[in-house]
């Protein structure tokens, strides 16, 4: 029988532009979901050799980009991390691991590329508080596989 490689946490960081770049744990944010897409326009083309015929659509690539977001508890301790990194460009390190009984857990691999933070809500109620996310990704993201 064959199961999913599935990771058991997300850790995100976020670089501090210098170099060489020093990453740090956004501590708070949990859960996160990242986006590839492939950006699209539809054209519709005619059979040259049947004119009659109703045309049919092809798909022209226009560009693709990746987008990530992030939510979790509200950490006052990060106030001024979003502050500073707010419409500013920054790499981004998206640490998916497994829980292995060290404090670390074991790293499984790492998205990581640059990007630009769009959105930092904070939440707060009466008995809990949350924050949430948002990263726009410039260029590539990459996957590298821990060794």
């Amino acid at each position: 029988m064959s199961y999913p490689n599935e990771p058991d946490f997300v850790t995100v960081k976020v670089g501090d532009g210098a170099d060489p770049e020093v990453f740090t744990t956004i501590c708070g944010i949990e859960n996160v979901t990242l986006s590839k897409t492939v950006n699209t326009s539809d054209r519709f083309r005619r059979d040259c050799a049947k004119p009659g015929v109703i045309p049919t659509r092809k798909i022209k690539v226009t560009g693709k980009q990746w987008d990530a977001s992030g939510s979790g508890v509200i950490n006052t301790d990060e106030f001024t991390r979003f502050n500073s990194v707010l419409g500013i460009r920054r790499n981004y390190h998206f640490e998916f691991g497994r829980r292995d009984g060290t404090d670390e857990g074991e790293i499984i691999g790492v998205y990581e590329g640059p990007g630009l933070l769009t959105a930092a809500n904070l939440n707060m109620g009466d008995n809990e508080g949350s924050a949430d996310l948002t990263i726009a990704g410039e260029d590539d993201i990459v996957w590298t596989p821990a060794d």
